[in-house]
């Protein structure tokens, strides 16, 4: 028995013909949209990531006549944000500051602008002057 003209006698038939293919239309432009999204997210993920597109069609039969309906969800890949360290305070604060690492005070004479620097004043060629 051969299959009657335009009847849909597998999936991607089936899918481009229901909502007169916009439903295939759309779900195409989504699938494009994730892989953008997929590729951005990658830069930011050592060049992996992941995203999925579940398509649902649902079907009902009523008086001899077979209705669908589409959905599609899409799963984007979430960009990598930079991680802070902090250490707790003993009030439970946080600071970016370890607690318990002693501080020490920086003398930079001659780097700190006291005079004691010097400065060039000019290259000429390869040579440099300092006064």
């Amino acid at each position: 028995m051969s299959a009657e003209r335009g009847a849909a006698t597998s999936f991607s038939q089936l899918v481009a013909q229901v909502e007169d293919g916009q439903f295939n239309h759309d779900a195409g432009n989504a699938i494009q949209d994730l892989v953008a999204a997929m590729s951005d997210a990658a830069m930011s993920k050592n060049g992996r990531s992941k995203g999925k597109i579940a398509i649902t069609i649902g079907f009902e039969l009523e008086g001899g006549v077979i209705t669908t309906t589409t959905d599609f969800k899409v799963t984007k890949p979430r960009m990598a944000r930079a991680k802070s360290v902090f250490w707790a305070t003993p009030e439970n604060h946080l600071t970016r500051r370890n607690p318990r690492q002693q501080e020490m005070e920086l003398n930079c004479p001659g780097f700190c602008g006291d005079g004691t620097t010097r400065e060039v004043r000019r290259i000429h060629e390869h040579q440099i002057e300092a006064f």
